[in-house]
């Protein structure tokens, strides 16, 4: 999460615990388990946060959300990393490393920092898209962890483009800020909560959720 220096937010631990999103009436699709970069199925959030998604489902009615990812320890985050890494050099053979730091970074936060604490390793940040009542997926506009331009949140808002994707991300994106959750500039899937990202932007005094193993 470049351009991003939320380190230096304090935080007091709630203590919530992680919850299965198997108890809840979600769809799954862990992703980085289907890439193979995790070895378990699995997803898990902070408690609040799953209960916070099942009420904006309720209100919802005609979708449920789809959930492709949520907690996620360093080492998986390390595999996602080096996964963009290794196709953003691919993609991109003339960038120094820098440049493909500066890039990769837009979308996955770096791994192996101490003094710096991926969103998704508190269980307060998940990745989710609307589902129909039959479970087909509404159209966003890119796929799941989309380099592409419009992948940013309010591209469809900001440029002239499909109306049907702009109402969708819009359906998604005001159920989530109206709970309180914190939309991500590039990427239209992935919301925080709790952390100090949340907190950081939104001026909260200190975010509640810090790094948690299971």
């Amino acid at each position: 999460m470049i351009g991003i220096d939320f380190e230096s937010v304090s935080i007091k631990e709630s203590g919530e615990s992680l919850v299965d999103l198997a108890g809840y009436d979600f769809v799954l699709d862990a992703q980085y388990h289907n890439m193979g970069l995790s070895t378990d199925d699995r997803m898990f959030l902070r408690r609040g946060v799953a209960e916070k998604l099942s009420r904006i489902q309720e209100k919802l009615g005609r979708y449920k959300f789809k959930v492709w990812d949520g907690y996620r320890p360093r080492s998986v985050q390390k595999s996602v990393y080096r996964k963009f890494w290794r196709e953003t050099e691919k993609a991109h053979p003339d960038w120094n490393t820098d440049q493909i730091k500066n890039e990769v970074e837009k979308y996955v936060s770096l791994p192996d920092d101490p003094g710096r604490i991926p969103p998704h390793s508190t269980g307060g940040a998940v990745d989710l898209t609307l589902v129909d009542l039959d479970g087909r997926e509404l159209d966003m506009g890119t796929v799941f962890d989309s380099f592409q331009e419009t992948a940013a949140a309010l591209y469809y808002e900001e440029h002239e483009g499909s109306e049907v994707v702009r109402n969708n991300r819009r359906i998604l994106r005001e159920a989530m800020i109206a709970a309180g959750f914190l939309p991500y500039p590039h990427e239209w899937w992935h919301y925080d909560y709790g952390d100090q990202v949340w907190a950081h932007v939104l001026k909260k005094p200190f975010a509640i959720y810090g790094e948690i193993q299971l």
